[in-house]
């Protein structure tokens, strides 16, 4: 196996071409590695870093082959700040889901209706967790949902539902709110303590880098993760890696593959809370992109094909013309073509 990579290096340097760079996990703390020597021109990031700095942003963070090519604060953040994750939250409660099913907690086909009997209106009973997870519940979507400090009450009692379940695809807070009660009946724990101690001590991301809002005793499903730049390019690279770290499984490959693609034919754009660029949502981005989205584009992008993991957060309201997409071209673009 040595005489074979000595070989395939000799090859391209022979032939004038970079080799490729192995891909690593980051320990206690990150590798970092000019970005020439993982394959991107420098130049480009930074017009990347130029677009992040005239668009609200805090922070930025590009990983490739599992090394830091590009880390970037803006206006007094630091590596150490944490900002709120918003909806990108939705997929860490995805992996958490994912995990639940696996341990024979939950299925997809498992009814709010089973661990939650009194929920109101009954016709609640029958939504399904897959329901959930794809955003077609059928429960009224309140917007103010998230400024009630009994949202919990509300989502289970008196949330009317609109629509059968299954029967419409509409981006909702509310509902998803219901998968928390039910997930913590059906594990014993809140999602952010199972996601501690399943997911975040595994990989590597400390206390000090997140914390998880709750009310009336439940972590907020749908949002309420703060976390650093590089505790989210831990996740990211995570999952990059089909839920592998470092040689051990943390997260079904199979449930990964499922929950990031489309759920539904109602918006195959969305999976188990996660979204995808099945339908060109990113142009100028390779179709088997996926990410986490967040409010003001706090965000999580994965590009398998370029092995790329892509950060972007803030506590500021997006500028005038702000779109993300430009941003995630631009790291894209930067990636050296073969």
């Amino acid at each position: 196996m040595i005489r074979l990579g000595l070989l395939a290096l000799a090859c391209c340097l022979l032939l004038g071409r970079p080799a490729r760079a192995e891909g690593v996990f980051p320990g206690a703390d990150w590798e970092t590695a000019a970005p020439e020597s993982q394959g991107l021109s420098a130049e480009k990031l930074d017009k990347a870093r130029e677009w992040l700095a005239s668009h609200n942003s805090r922070s930025g963070l590009v990983v490739r082959h599992g090394r830091i090519v590009a880390e970037w604060y803006f206006q007094e953040a630091d590596r150490n700040s944490r900002f709120a994750a918003y909806s990108t939250s939705k997929s860490l409660s995805s992996m958490a889901t994912g995990l639940a099913i696996a341990d024979g907690k939950l299925t997809l086909d498992t009814t709010v209706g089973q661990f939650q009997p009194d929920v109101q209106p009954a016709g609640k009973k029958a939504i399904t967790v897959k329901q959930l997870l794809s955003m077609s519940s059928g429960v009224h979507n309140n917007p103010e949902v998230h400024q009630r400090t009994d949202l919990f009450t509300y989502a289970l009692n008196e949330a009317p539902l609109d629509h059968p379940p299954g029967s419409k695809w509409d981006y909702n807070n509310t509902g998803l709110a219901l998968l928390s009660p039910v997930f913590q009946k059906a594990t014993g724990k809140p999602i952010d303590d199972f996601l501690n101690e399943r997911v975040f001590k595994p990989i590597g991301i400390a206390a000090d880098d997140w914390t998880w809002e709750r009310r009336e005793g439940y972590a907020l499903p749908y949002s309420g993760c703060h976390m650093t730049a590089r505790g989210m390019g831990r996740i990211g690279l995570l999952v990059l890696n089909k839920g592998e770290w470092d040689g051990r499984r943390v997260v079904p490959a199979d449930w990964l593959k499922e929950s990031i693609g489309p759920s539904q034919d109602l918006n195959k754009s969305y999976g188990y809370l996660w979204w995808n660029n099945t339908t060109n949502k990113w142009p100028k981005v390779p179709q088997d992109a996926y990410a986490a989205l967040g409010r003001w584009d706090n965000n999580i992008l994965i590009v398998p094909s370029l092995d790329l993991v892509v950060i972007r957060q803030s506590d500021l309201a997006p500028a005038q013309g702000h779109q993300i997409a430009e941003y995630f071209a631009l790291v894209c673009d930067a990636v050296a073509k073969p």
